[in-house]
């Protein structure tokens, strides 16, 4: 059986999230510095929905990173979710 990889929008989010955490900031206090709304980063965050470019840019830089860190970060980890069985290279 081969495990599907996520999407990057998937993984993207997750990374947001991980990093929001670790700083100890609340959805809202990012949804403020990002000026985004803060149902929005739920959603985000919940896999609900994908960050376009723009969004994407004003969360890195309310977390303190750039969108280049922040993508290469998303791409290492898609990269190591690489689907596992039999099928995953036909």
């Amino acid at each position: 059986m081969t495990t599907a990889r996520p999407k990057f929008s998937q993984v993207f989010n997750g990374v947001v999230r991980r990093h929001r955490l670790s700083q100890g900031v609340s959805q809202e206090a990012l949804s403020e510095k990002a000026d985004i709304d803060r149902t929005y980063v739920g959603l985000l965050e919940r896999g609900q929905r994908a960050a376009g470019l723009d969004v994407a840019k004003k969360l890195a830089t309310a977390l303190g990173l750039t969108l280049t860190a922040m993508i290469e970060e998303t791409e290492r980890e898609w990269e190591a979710s690489a689907p596992v069985g039999p099928m995953a290279f036909a």
